[in-house]
């Protein structure tokens, strides 16, 4: 496994490597707090690729950026993130409404969850509201904070409707 440091980038240090089917696989340790798509947003443009080519983690301080943060015991113990596009009305309008809260150039993907996104308790309160007024579902949202993913709270709203 060839393991390369990421070029120059203001707001993270990173290392990568290539993947058998020419995706990337990245390990990133922030410099000043970036929402996972505003990282998965860099990356591809520091990369050249699409979204759906990269699967990346998020270092904490004091972590290493070496070999070891992109190795199979780090696959095994660790939250890489992967991109998935939103499937179906309930995905698309639910991600529609979560970019309106991010910067023009993230990129988001139905495996992030509130904490992915610096998503806080108004963040989750004006979710709810949103799909109070959209689906007339009741979600509370500390309900909102604590699911795994968008897509498993779009799956949540569907089953409520």
């Amino acid at each position: 496994m060839t393991v390369q440091t990421l070029p120059g980038n203001p707001h993270f240090a990173g290392v990568y490597r290539t993947t058998a089917d020419s995706g990337f696989v990245a390990a990133v340790a922030p410099r000043a707090f970036l929402s996972v798509p505003e990282v998965r947003a860099a990356l591809c443009e520091i990369l050249a690729t699409q979204a759906h080519r990269l699967t990346f983690t998020v270092l904490h301080a004091g972590e290493g950026l070496d070999t070891e943060a992109l190795g199979d015991d780090a696959a095994a113990t660790r939250k890489f993130h992967r991109t998935k596009t939103p499937e179906g009305p309930v995905e698309s309008l639910l991600a529609e409404r979560v970019s309106l809260t991010l910067p023009e150039d993230a990129v988001l993907s139905m495996t992030d969850d509130v904490r992915d996104l610096g998503g806080d308790s108004l963040f989750c309160l004006e979710l709810s509201e949103a799909v109070l007024d959209t689906w007339n579902v009741e979600i509370e949202p500390v309900d909102i904070f604590r699911v795994e993913s968008l897509a498993a709270l779009a799956a949540d709203i569907e089953a409520r409707r």
